[in-house]
């Protein structure tokens, strides 16, 4: 079994069973899936945003429930100001929460689950792999 940290947009297309989903619940199966605590504020945002409801909200805390949750120590700031410093040298800027996303795989040393590798492609040290 391998750890792999998850980006947000799988975890919601997994959840609404997006056309793309079942190639990811693939890449997934056997391996052991983990999230940045910014996915968890991300998706709770989105649902809050869409103004679900608590049977839906609900549904939604216990589908994150089977993810394990990497959260922010001093060692992992350290990766997400390298991340942000090494994308802006690039000249290829990085969201806050896209960063601290890299950062978790890169912090855990193993690859990040995107469908949207071009956000991360210029960092030299992060393997990702696409559905």
């Amino acid at each position: 079994m391998k750890l792999l940290v998850v980006d947000t947009d799988v975890v919601s297309y997994i959840f609404k069973w997006h056309p793309l989903a079942p190639r990811y619940v693939d890449l997934l199966r056997g391996n052991d899936p983990i999230v940045s605590f910014m996915t968890l504020a991300e998706m709770r945002f989105g649902a809050l945003e869409a103004r679900w409801g608590p049977r839906r909200r609900n549904l939604l805390e216990r589908y994150l429930s089977d993810f394990g949750v990497c959260y922010a120590d001093q060692k992992l700031c350290t990766v997400w100001a390298e991340v942000k410093c090494e994308s802006k040298r690039k000249g290829a800027p990085i969201s806050s929460p896209d960063a601290w996303i890299a950062a978790t795989a890169l912090y855990l040393n193993t690859p990040l689950v995107t469908n949207n590798a071009k956000d991360y492609a210029h960092l030299k040290d992060l393997e990702i792999y696409q559905g």
